[in-house]
């Protein structure tokens, strides 16, 4: 996603920070890697108003074509913010609804841009207008909780306890489930190509061919067993062909998912390549990266990863409790089924949080956001904010804010755990 906060008149920060991140990865020399990138904080978004039960953010989303940013935080709301005004975000409204922790958001993309959607522990996805902060969809999966969700054309998919559920969006009903697919909660949901990718607690990773209707037994196409509990999965490559996937141990691993569905390509399992001691392995990298001290004394866990097509390179997001994230390129093994390799941080983000980081939206046109445990929503910069200093804002209740969108209460919140 790309947002425009000012304009220049010569080379922009984004456009900089793209430029540079562009650039191939620093190979080892001489015991030590090449010097990363700093990015800078350069506005601080305090979304909570009480110091006193302070809100996580835990995930974070953006409409690049409206510059309409979202954040879930762990009181169960999600907090809208435009993000094309000039000197940062300016608070919108909150979006209330959800009873229980909001597992994923995501919006629609560039053919319904104002369109937020968000799953939820309770057993609901919802649909939201960011214009107005009005409900305008629910799909219900009765008592089952639900931990991701994805979108295709009028479909939407929605992993639950052990099962996969279907709705048509035309019509708001269950059109499908998935039901024998796996043991344990199914905590990934990916459309692809008429494909539906799911990834479980139980470790399995499965694909299916959906293209003539969501029938679990005729659809199934491969199964992929990371003997891990499966975390966050993404897809890759100039195509999508590739799947990276975190598991909840931190393990790193990398499968040609396209390849191992076609039974005359000679990809064998098509697996890739893995790294299950990932963060021994970025921390061993971070402390050879020139530049990088924020990141010691290590790496504390695993974020995300994040592709980028101009360069063909994959980058896995890492970061300490002290609120620091490293940006590392991953090296696919020569032969598959090796160890994938990192040559140091590429990039480095330090300064704008104070604690963990959930969250963090890469652009490869270098627009960067983050969210994370210390309540805050943060944009980076290649370049220092004006004076050198960042700007922090912070929204009090009694802030005025679009009677069409809800207000936020001064109820007392149950805060969620982090894990």
């Amino acid at each position: 996603m790309h947002f425009r906060f000012d304009e220049e008149t010569e080379e922009t920060a984004e456009q900089e920070l793209a430029r540079r991140l562009r650039q191939p990865a620093a190979t080892q020399s001489s015991g030590s890697y090449g010097a990363c990138t700093n990015l800078h904080a350069v506005n601080v978004l305090k979304t909570d108003f009480d110091s006193g039960d302070q809100c996580y953010v835990f995930d974070v989303a953006a409409s690049m074509t409206v510059g309409i940013v979202a954040a879930a935080l762990s009181n169960h709301t999600v907090k809208l913010y435009n993000a094309r005004d000039s000197g940062g975000f300016t608070y919108l409204g909150e979006l209330k609804g959800h009873t229980d922790v909001i597992s994923e958001i995501a919006f629609a993309g560039d053919d319904n841009p104002h369109a937020l959607y968000s799953s939820s522990e309770e057993g609901s996805v919802r649909g939201w207008d960011s214009r107005t902060g009005q409900q305008a969809e629910s799909f219900a999966a009765g008592t089952g909780k639900l931990f991701s969700f994805s979108l295709m054309r009028n479909y939407l998919a929605a992993g639950s306890d052990g099962e996969v559920f279907f709705w048509d969006r035309r019509t708001g009903k269950q059109c499908g489930a998935f039901t024998d697919t796996h043991a344990e909660d199914v905590t990934q949901v990916k459309f692809c190509h008429n494909r539906l990718i799911s990834g479980s607690v139980d470790g399995l990773i499965n694909v299916f061919d959906i293209s003539t209707g969501f029938d679990e037994d005729e659809g199934f196409l491969a199964a992929f067993n990371i003997e891990n509990s499966v975390s966050r999965l993404g897809l890759y490559g100039l195509h999508s062909e590739k799947l990276w996937c975190l598991s909840h141990t931190e393990t790193l691993h990398l499968w040609e998912w396209v390849a191992a569905c076609d039974e005359e390509s000679a990809g064998g399992q098509g697996v890739l390549g893995e790294d299950r001691n990932a963060r021994a392995s970025l921390t061993q990298a971070a402390s050879m990266t020139p530049g990088a001290d924020a990141l010691g004394p290590g790496l504390d866990y695993l974020i995300s990863c994040a592709y980028s097509p101009r360069t063909s390179e994959l980058l896995l997001l890492a970061g300490n409790n002290q609120g620091a994230v490293g940006c590392f390129p991953v090296a696919e093994p020569s032969a598959p089924g090796g160890t994938c390799t990192f040559a140091g941080a590429k990039a480095l983000l330090a300064g704008g949080h104070s604690s963990v980081v959930r969250s963090l939206l890469w652009s490869d046109s270098g627009a960067l956001l983050s969210g994370g445990e210390d309540a805050r929503l943060v944009q980076w910069s290649v370049q220092p904010a004006a004076g050198g200093e960042e700007t922090q804002t912070i929204h009090k209740p009694s802030q005025r804010v679009s009677n069409t969108v809800t207000r936020k209460d001064q109820a007392v919140r149950r805060r969620q755990s982090p894990y």
